[in-house]
């Protein structure tokens, strides 16, 4: 059995991707943008899986998975970026790339501690998949592809 310690840091890092979960969902809620949307939803499931592989862990090492529901923490993420995406795609970007850099430093801080190696190989695997959504949501913020898209399909109205 996993030291207690051990379950609580799983513990913490599952309720964090659970959080994200909820964040996803309240800007997934207000962008209409195709290209966004698809995007967005493949890393809600990244942190859907997070949750589940790490829950899976956390009951082998004898503790209690984390339910898919935000703490209050997440409440209040899930809030911030809810208002955020009222203002449009960008603003709903830029919450988001708030909640990912705070996942970005969780799973870093993570990677510190001293994990069995099946463990050490899932969070790295979660980081990675940290790494990627903050990428694409930083260059998005910069080059507002969704603007080419809409463009493109005619969907944008000339001046």
């Amino acid at each position: 059995m996993a030291e207690k310690s051990e379950v609580a840091r799983l513990r913490s890092l599952a309720q964090l991707d659970a959080d994200a979960v909820g964040a996803y969902d309240a800007a997934l809620a207000r962008i209409p943008e195709p290209l966004v949307r698809e995007r967005l939803g493949e890393f809600r499931a990244d942190h859907l899986r997070h949750v589940r592989e790490l829950n899976g862990f956390i009951h082998h090492f004898g503790g209690a998975p984390v339910d898919l529901r935000p703490d209050l923490k997440g409440a209040a993420m899930k809030g911030l970026t809810a208002m955020s995406s009222m203002m449009g795609t960008e603003a709903a970007l830029v919450a988001m790339l708030g909640n990912e850099e705070f996942s970005n430093r969780a799973y870093d801080l993570a990677l510190r501690f001293d994990w069995s190696p099946d463990v050490r190989v899932l969070i790295e695997r979660h980081r990675e998949d940290e790494r990627r959504h903050i990428l694409w949501i930083r260059e998005a913020v910069r080059t507002r592809p969704w603007e080419r898209a809409s463009a493109h399909d005619g969907s944008e109205v000339q001046a």
